[in-house]
């Protein structure tokens, strides 16, 4: 698996599925949205730029749909984390086009790493939001584990979908050589 820069059409595309799988996906799973591995996906198929107004996009929509329609308390506390996953979404993708950008590939195993690089520090910079504004302990082994299996599915899903829309995945399946046995 190797993700491409797409073309203008299929960057809309994407971008469009991305704010709906962000409405639906907050919709859904409210405080378990993968950042991480949209973080990811956006670094490996687009610039910078673009990737970080669609993160930023992707951001809002979720604490829209969080504090319009799922009812998260409107407090200093709850808004302070709501900045602190904004920020930490910014910074993952960050992560995420830094180690692209250090591996000469987007070949399976660099999107593998940069996928487990970005969920570290997700999950690393929230946990130091946590110490600040609480919640310390949505960090058990058991929840991360929760929210990493989360990830991964969304990141192999979002991912699959990705190239299905810039043309590759049927391309790739049909020049796959049989295991020798």
């Amino acid at each position: 698996m190797q993700l491409l820069q797409p073309s203008s059409q299929v960057q809309n595309v994407w971008a469009g599925v991305l704010a709906t799988s962000s409405v639906l996906g907050s919709l859904a799973l409210a405080c378990m949205f993968p950042f991480a591995a949209i973080a990811t996906l956006l670094a490996a198929t687009l610039s910078f730029r673009k990737a970080a107004a669609w993160m930023g996009g992707v951001w809002f929509a979720n604490q829209l749909v969080g504090y319009l329609i799922l009812g998260y308390p409107q407090t200093a506390n709850s808004f302070g984390h709501g900045l602190a996953i904004g920020a930490t979404a910014m910074a993952t993708l960050f992560v995420a086009k830094t180690v692209l950008n250090m591996r000469s590939d987007r070949g399976l195993l660099t999107l593998l790493l940069t996928f487990a690089a970005a969920f570290v520090a997700y999950e690393a910079l929230l946990l130091g939001a946590a110490f600040v504004l609480g919640g310390v302990e949505n960090f058990a082994p058991a929840i991360v584990w929760l929210v990493a299996q989360n990830d991964i599915l969304w990141f192999a899903g979002l991912g699959i979908l990705y190239m299905v829309l810039d043309g590759t995945l049927f391309s790739r399946i049909a020049n796959q050589t049989p295991l020798q046995g």
